[in-house]
């Protein structure tokens, strides 16, 4: 069964149980008031008839003493005319033999509650005929020293009557609840779940494909915050696949690119090698083979090394000490000189003095990359420019050239292994496409961070940020 369903049934069945408990209660409340009211009301009526007899018995007692005492008490019985705002008290006289020898009521009603009552104990009972309900009450008597019983009856009828009409009503208003009650129960619970059905609605959307779907959030109610909560977790997973997607391609580009990388050169060595056997080639011709297979030999040695470089970084612990900024980009500065004096590469070094925390081989390998990076984007005649600047508790170290720069779509990639921006212009410099993988991963180890910023025509910036950094 449905959510909504159980909520409007469970709703009616709590609506017409406690209208129907509280309903019955407050009937039987007022049956039982007015009943006992009625009972009250008998007894005072006996107490009334006791009296009068008494006085009336006890003013003429030496004008009766030659009578007999039922005679007497009948007479006197007689005479006694009490009326009520409720009319006429009308009563019988019940001797000890519980017989009636007197009375004026106008039913003769069985007297077997007498068998259960002491000769000084009131009671009453419930009595019905066929169409009416009475109240009989005994009231005990003592007239002459001889005990005797007052009967007094009341018709109650109309207690009974009321009551019934009472729970017919209650059952009417139960059946009004249940038509105007389920009407207005059926809406409102429509729109107190709308929200689940539109959370679920979404949820079958999500789980089909549609991944960008989500929920339109309305007030502030627990299953707004349940649809706030599911859009967050929908983002979430959004971004997870979207990521799993990625890494997907990524690593299907990487096979991809890996078996190019490895293909080339391998076809090489076996074209020449094969050429060297077959054939027999003059002097020049045998080098000019041998070269080809020693330079693509050396190149899938650079592969092997870069590869296993790559994953050893991956599981590999380093040791960070201090180094001074300075000294340290001065070292690799004087690696990296001759190179780019050999091609007309002016390089700029402008460090404001700080000590960084980090491990200095790796990082040489890191900045050295960079540089050879820049290096290549720039044609001819140009500039690198390193500048080092402390900012609050890390250290930026931006590496600008005036190279060929990259479009935007490829800053995203030149991190991914294999990725090279100008694939034969690289191969010709003997790259492999794996040094900004290994560089990105080594400032991952030392939780460092790299930007890169680059326009097409004008150059190149990369920002390196470490942490860790103290004052010299």
């Amino acid at each position: 069964m449905k959510f909504f369903w159980k909520m409007f049934f469970a709703t009616m069945f709590v609506c017409v149980i406690c209208f129907s408990l509280g309903g019955y209660i407050l009937i039987n409340f007022n049956f039982n008031s007015l009943l006992e009211s009625e009972v009250k009301t008998a007894y005072s009526f006996g107490d009334i008839v006791y009296y009068s007899l008494a006085n009336e018995l006890k003013d003429n007692e030496n004008f009766y003493m030659n009578n007999d005492t039922n005679d007497m008490i009948n007479e006197v019985a007689e005479s006694i005319n009490i009326n009520t705002t409720n009319g006429k008290i009308r009563f019988s006289i019940v001797n000890n033999e519980k017989e009636s020898f007197y009375s004026s009521l106008e039913k003769n009603l069985d007297k077997r509650l007498l068998k259960d009552l002491s000769i000084s104990q009131k009671g009453y009972t419930l009595k019905q005929t066929e169409s009416e309900i009475y109240i009989q009450a005994f009231r005990p008597a003592k007239f002459f020293g001889q005990n005797y019983y007052i009967e007094t009856i009341q018709d109650v009828t109309y207690i009974f009557d009321n009551q019934k009409s009472q729970y017919n009503m209650v059952m009417w208003i139960i059946v009004g609840i249940f038509v105007l009650g389920g009407t207005l129960t059926f809406i409102i619970s429509k729109l107190l779940i709308r929200q689940v059905v539109s959370l679920t609605k979404v949820t079958k959307e999500i789980s089909a494909g549609n991944l960008s779907k989500r929920v339109k959030i309305k007030g502030q109610d627990e299953f707004s915050l349940l649809s706030k909560n599911f859009n967050y977790m929908a983002d979430d997973l959004e971004e997870k696949i979207y990521e799993l997607k990625r890494e997907a391609e990524r690593r299907e580009r990487f096979v991809s690119d890996f078996s190019h990388e490895l293909k080339t050169p391998l076809t090489s060595i076996i074209g020449y090698s094969d050429m060297l056997r077959r054939k027999e080639l003059n002097p020049e011709r045998i080098s000019l083979c041998a070269n080809y297979i020693f330079t693509e030999g050396k190149r899938l040695e650079t592969l092997s090394m870069r590869l296993l470089d790559l994953i050893v970084l991956k599981n590999q612990e380093i040791h960070i000490v201090p180094v001074l900024i300075r000294e340290f980009l001065e070292e690799i500065n004087f690696i990296i000189s001759p190179q780019l004096k050999e091609e007309n590469i002016e390089m700029l070094i402008n460090l404001r003095p700080a000590i960084v925390k980090l491990e200095p081989e790796l990082m040489k390998t890191v900045f050295i990359n960079i540089i050879d990076n820049a290096r290549k984007a720039i044609d001819g005649k140009g500039y690198i420019h390193i500048t080092g600047i402390p900012d609050k508790d890390t250290y930026r170290i931006i590496i600008e050239d005036n190279g060929k720069g990259m479009e935007k779509h490829e800053l995203s990639k030149i991190k991914e292994a294999f990725y090279m921006v100008d694939k034969s212009r690289a191969r010709e410099q003997g790259g492999a496409g794996l040094g900004l993988s290994i560089c990105d991963q080594i400032l991952r180890l030392h939780d460092f961070e790299i930007e890169f910023y680059s326009t097409v025509g004008e150059g190149t910036k990369v920002t390196v940020i470490m942490k860790g950094v103290q004052s010299e």
